[in-house]
């Protein structure tokens, strides 16, 4: 595993988990926008998905100005998008995709937790949101990346990345990226599915993965 490279993988994990976990905040958005996160963002696949995400991005950037009406606006994209009110539009829990009743805390939520006890992994909870959460599930990967990086010799770290790909997340993750690009009415949000599915493609193919497959129920 190339160290620099997955530094970049590292990043762009962090990024992911907070755009998608949480409700976005103009301090947040400023940050994006001084640090030229457009310009710096690695140029992972060279395909004109990447460069329309990150077209996305830098309209959306170009024109916030940090009012309360464009961070207000913001926010109800991602609550309708990821929470509701009712069915959340693109829905970030993974047992609302592969369960057959799109129960959350289903069985696909019981095996990542599971895994997660398996491979000494602990998640912070403030809230009961449940663990298949995709922003979460990008925040265990920045984990697992970090881990792989301090200990680029031992396989087990690599082999837990792989498992949870390939098990927990690619499975469900693109249809929820979908549903989020479908859906979204900022660009902000529309250029942040764009990028993670596009993150989550070349981790398949530079790690070699076989998601598991199964039905989909959304």
């Amino acid at each position: 595993m190339n160290i620099e490279n997955t530094q970049d993988l590292q990043a762009v994990a962090n990024v992911l988990h907070s755009v998608l976990t949480i409700y976005p905040e103009s301090d947040v958005i400023n940050t994006f926008k001084h640090q030229e996160i457009v310009e710096n963002w690695p140029q992972l696949l060279s395909t004109d998905t990447n460069h329309k995400g990150l077209t996305h991005l830098k309209t959306y950037l170009a024109q916030w100005e940090g009012e309360e009406e464009e961070l207000i606006k913001l926010k109800l994209d991602y609550g309708m998008l990821f929470y509701g009110p009712g069915t959340p539009l693109a829905a970030p829990w993974g047992s609302a995709y592969t369960s057959s009743s799109q129960l959350l805390n289903d069985f696909s939520t019981v095996t990542l937790k599971q895994f997660y006890a398996a491979n000494d992994i602990n998640i912070g909870m403030r809230t009961n949101e449940p663990l298949d959460h995709i922003g979460l599930i990008f925040a265990v990967l920045s984990f697992l990346l970090n881990k792989a990086m301090e200990e680029p010799q031992n396989p087990y770290f690599q082999k837990a990345i792989d498992e949870l790909l390939e098990q927990h997340l690619l499975p469900w993750a693109y249809r929820c990226l979908d549903l989020a690009y479908s859906h979204a009415e900022t660009d902000y949000y529309k250029a942040f599915s764009i990028l993670a599915k596009e993150y989550l493609l070349y981790l398949e193919k530079t790690f070699e993965l076989k998601p598991k497959r199964i039905a989909i129920y959304r």
